[in-house]
């Protein structure tokens, strides 16, 4: 027979390793400290998406272009494609005054994925460093020539003009694509701004918010160990705010790292419950306890209802109290 204070002791210590009153702020924890949970090849592949994409990046370019038509899925934008000529004076000439102005590549970004493709010159070629590839690429937007390099896939399609450079809005689901005015892209940042702006027919999701989102996903994974369960719990929270201006995939992703937290706070429920039937401040300290830690997260929810259910009601004339009348099930 199991007595009500053994049962208190019992439950205390199974849950000391589970739920901390705080949780102190550091640097991210090792990967070893991590709790090991057996994870689907699906949400493998999800993770590893994301945090590929979570690095900071400017143009996608080269061998990269399917990591440009996977991020403009997620965000559900149009792929903004730049091409410029190789060894061409008006390409050549338009980079260097274009390609490093953060104010033009913020316009792309805010309205799309930013690519940039190189197409053969004269010589048939794509230009290439002969020595270190870490070089200074004349053509700028990329870290080196080896960038340009590959970027094939994505030209395709397109019937290229003499008249570079050009960009081109890219439906990234269907790869139908359409050709903004020529002289756009010489007229600066704010005039991009304000053409892309007037074609859009909704308020889109800017690539600053798809990081964050991507960052604040990253993060709760990492977070995911005992130790650090709250400071996830916070970081899926931060990402939910964000949920509503993209896709289904994006949901799914954050369902994917929201998993082992509702693995977790299924088992603190349970547990709470069981307590309720021999110690009934004890269960709602627990649920105070889980409702607070994963608060605004559905588990979080499930245990505020479950105190709130344990409200005393207001007794009608005739009724008997039942002490345990208000025991949620």
């Amino acid at each position: 027979m199991i007595t009500p204070l053994l049962l208190t002791m019992t439950l205390c210590f199974s849950l000391a390793d589970g739920i901390n009153d705080s949780v102190a702020d550091g640097p991210l924890p090792n990967k070893e400290t991590q709790s090991k949970e057996i994870q689907s090849t699906e949400t493998q592949s999800g993770e590893s998406t994301a945090k590929n994409l979570s690095a900071a990046t400017g143009y996608w370019a080269g061998s990269d272009m399917e990591k440009a038509k996977t991020e403009a899925l997620q965000r559900k934008v149009p792929i903004l494609l730049l091409i410029v000529r190789d060894d061409d004076p008006v390409s050549s000439s338009w980079s260097r005054q274009h390609l490093n102005d953060s104010a033009f590549l913020k316009a792309l970004e805010k309205h799309g994925v930013p690519a940039l493709a190189c197409v053969p010159g004269p010589s048939g070629k794509i230009h290439s460093s002969t020595e270190d590839q870490n070089d200074s690429c004349p053509l700028a937007g990329c870290e080196n020539c080896k960038a340009h390099q590959g970027s094939t896939p994505l030209l395709k399609n397109l019937t290229i003009p003499k008249l570079l450079p050009r960009i081109f809005s890219i439906d990234p689901a269907t790869g139908e694509a359409r050709a903004i005015p020529e002289d756009l892209p010489f007229r600066g940042a704010a005039a991009l701004d304000s053409y892309l702006a007037g074609r859009a027919e909704i308020t889109l999701p800017t690539r600053k918010e798809y990081r964050f989102l991507l960052k604040h996903l990253e993060r709760a994974r990492e977070y995911s160990g005992y130790e650090d369960f709250e400071k996830g719990c916070q970081e899926l929270v931060a990402a939910k705010r964000y949920l509503s201006l993209f896709g289904q995939e994006m949901s799914d992703l954050w369902d994917q790292a929201y998993a082992p937290y509702r693995g977790r706070g299924i088992q603190m429920i349970r547990k709470a419950k069981y307590a309720l039937k021999t110690d009934r401040m004890l269960g709602a300290r627990l649920l105070t306890r889980v409702a607070k830690m994963m608060a605004d997260l559905p588990e979080g929810e499930r245990a505020r209802h479950l105190l709130n259910a344990l409200q005393p009601r207001e007794k009608t004339s005739g009724s008997e109290e039942n002490p345990d009348q208000n025991i949620p099930n």
